[in-house]
């Protein structure tokens, strides 16, 4: 004999993406995994992503962007940098009245850039030359306040304490170098208080791959293991051994670094640390960080502004489905994940304040810098309003007992402003079933679907795309019947 249950209501999203749980612990607030939503906008609710713009013209078809920084003066100046891949070597590029304009610094093509300010100062690292300079415009190898005749050609550097730390100089490769402290606003790489330490050379753990600072530490990560430094211990100390074999993954959220580890096939996912404790932040999301190759390891660059936290990761196949130039995102506060998709691949990224507004931008694969989430749909050079497309599928579901078949005669979706938006539903975890539309959403508040749907585990699934944005907020199921199997 049939029983009919009470009207089951899945109406909050407010725990984001959690993966690799049991489906009789995954909490209704949850979901298996999403695209393009964001779980942080309006809490419990998932809402479709904002857009994209091109920031000037696309600088060069079809070629890297290296590196993207914001230089701003003391004044308040602020000059946007990017630097493009050539066929003959790489260029600095200055945005200027909408406009990227190609300035002198020649730089080797293939190789990834990185900037930093000091002083009035930027400087740009690749490990085979370097450049500095006050405007953005001209550049030099030689003079200025921080010394570059004598600064180490390092990849990358970082300012702590009123020093400049840079590493990755050829040669040595577990040697960081520290300049002096400004005396008259310039600063020397000679003079006594200035010099260099060994990191536990060729302990077995990498060279070093990226510098970092914290509150109290500066943070020196090797592909294998993470050290930090006060300054003033004879020797930096081992903080753990989780390190990054990407400096572009390390970044500052509020008071705290992330970064994306990999060195140990138990241990890949991302990471967040104070320079006291470190801890894995990615394990909600375990299935899609095992999905990225490890071809990509290597190139995942990562932005924050303070709020939330994203990476790109490349392609990944989820579920049979791929998913291009797909990046994951940490909303800091919420401590929720989903998985956001643009149309090109993003390199580089960066923080950038435009008038007074604080956005993230991306050098891209196909010579732009676009910045992210403005506006309702994606733009890109010879593609204006570009679609998002978005899905969220659920956990599965056994509504209470899983060794009972249901029949579910009818479902009431909620959204809002997707009209368009299919509901989807597949039984029973069958993979090699593909999930079967239940129809379409035409209706804010009167959308019902009427089907007989059986099956002892249901997960179901919104899927469509939009350029007016949107908002997921779950469904009902109304009093569906309940049997033994083999009563049906």
């Amino acid at each position: 004999m049939a029983e009919k249950l009470d009207t089951i209501n899945i109406l909050n999203l407010s725990g984001g993406i959690i993966q690799k749980i049991g489906d009789e612990l995954a909490s209704s607030n949850c979901v298996h995994f999403a695209e393009n939503v964001r779980f942080d906008k309006i809490l419990g609710r998932a809402t479709v992503r904002e857009g994209t713009s091109l920031i000037g013209a696309q600088i060069s078809n079809g070629y890297n962007i290296l590196g993207l920084h914001q230089f701003i003066l003391s004044s308040g100046t602020k000059y946007l940098l990017s630097v493009i891949d050539g066929a003959t070597n790489a260029q600095i590029n200055r945005l200027e009245s909408g406009s990227w304009v190609g300035k002198t610094a020649a730089l080797t093509k293939n190789t990834k850039v990185r900037f930093l300010t000091y002083l009035n100062i930027v400087v740009a690292l690749n490990g085979i030359e370097k450049f500095a300079s006050t405007d953005g415009s001209t550049w030099v190898s030689t003079g200025t306040a921080l010394d570059m005749d004598n600064f180490p050609l390092g990849k990358f550097a970082v300012e702590w304490h009123d020093r400049i730390y840079t590493a990755g100089v050829s040669g040595y490769p577990d040697r960081l170098y520290y300049s002096s402290i400004p005396t008259d606003l310039a600063i020397d790489w000679t003079s006594d208080s200035a010099g260099y330490i060994d990191v536990e050379p060729y302990e077995g753990q990498g060279t070093i791959t990226a510098l970092a600072k914290v509150p109290g530490y500066v943070l020196i990560f090797k592909e294998r293991s993470l050290k930090r430094w006060n300054g003033s211990s004879t020797y930096p100390d081992d903080l753990c051994k989780y390190g990054t074999s990407s400096f572009e993954s390390v970044v500052l959220g509020k008071n705290t670094a992330f970064f994306f580890s990999s060195g140990y096939s138990d241990s890949v996912g991302f990471y967040e640390t104070n320079g006291e404790t470190t801890r894995k932040i990615s394990r909600p999301i375990q299935e899609i960080v095992d999905a990225i190759s490890s071809n990509n390891y290597e190139n995942i660059a990562g932005v924050s502004d303070g709020e939330k936290v994203m990476w790109s990761i490349g392609n990944i196949t989820f579920d049979g489905i791929t998913y291009s130039n797909a990046h994951v995102m940490y909303h800091i506060d919420t401590q929720t994940w989903t998985l956001l998709t643009f149309p090109t691949k993003y390199l580089a990224m960066s923080s950038y304040i435009d008038g007074s507004d604080l956005y993230l931008i991306a050098g891209d694969n196909d010579g732009q810098v676009i910045k992210l989430f403005t506006g309702l749909s994606d733009n890109i050079t010879g593609k204006s309003n570009i679609e998002i497309p978005f899905c969220l599928q659920y956990h599965p579901k056994d509504l209470g007992a899983r060794y009972y078949l249901k029949n579910i005669a009818k479902i009431i979706p909620a959204t809002e402003g997707l009209s368009g938006c299919v509901f989807m539903c597949r039984t029973d975890k069958n993979k090699a079933d593909s999930f079967n539309s239940l129809g379409s959403i035409s209706d804010d508040y009167e959308t019902i679907f009427n089907k007989n749907i059986i099956g002892h585990v249901f997960e179901f699934k919104y899927i469509g795309t939009t350029i007016a944005g949107g908002t997921i907020i779950g469904f009902d199921i109304i009093t569906p019947e309940i049997t033994l199997s083999n009563e049906i």
